[in-house]
C-alpha cells in the first residue's frame, strides 16, 4: 500500500513492467498512440523500484506486491473511512485498519515534514 501512496507512479505489477515500457511519470510509453512493448532481453526498471525493500538484491523476485485480496482489504479500508463507520466485532477488519491508519497517517504528515525541515533549515 505504500507504493499506492507514496510512490504511485510505481503502481504496476511486475508483469506489467516485463511487458511494457514506462517513461519516469509512471505512464506507459506510446508511440503513434500505441504503447510499446518491452524489447526481449530489455532489463525492467527493479534497480529502483520502491517496491524491492532495502538492503534486497534489485530483481523481480524481491519486489513485494499487493494481493488481489489486500487491495480488496485496503478498498474496503478506505470506504469505512469515508462513511466513518467500521465493522466492530470483526477482528480481522480492526487489524487491516490499525495497520492500515498507521500508513495513511504518516503519508499525511508528509507534507508537514517537509515543512519543518524547510523551516529548520532556514532558522540555521
Amino acid at each position: 500500500m505504500r507504493v499506492l501512496l507514496f510512490h504511485p507512479e510505481w503502481s504496476r505489477s511486475c508483469n506489467d513492467c516485463v511487458a511494457w515500457l514506462y517513461g519516469d511519470d509512471g505512464r506507459v510509453t506510446k508511440r503513434c498512440g500505441e504503447p510499446v512493448r518491452r524489447p526481449r532481453g530489455t532489463p525492467t526498471p527493479c534497480h529502483k523500484c520502491p517496491k524491492i525493500p532495502d538492503g534486497e538484491p534489485p530483481v523481480r523476485a524481491n519486489a513485494v506486491e499487493l494481493t488481489e485480496q489486500n487491495y480488496r482489504a485496503y478498498l474496503h479500508y478506505l470506504e469505512c473511512r469515508a462513511v466513518g463507520k467500521f465493522p466492530t466485532k470483526d477482528p480481522i477488519v480492526r487489524r487491516n485498519a490499525r495497520i492500515l491508519r498507521a500508513i495513511h497517517d504518516e503519508y499525511e504528515q508528509r507534507p508537514l515534514w517537509k515543512l519543518f525541515s524547510l523551516v529548520s533549515l532556514g532558522a540555521k
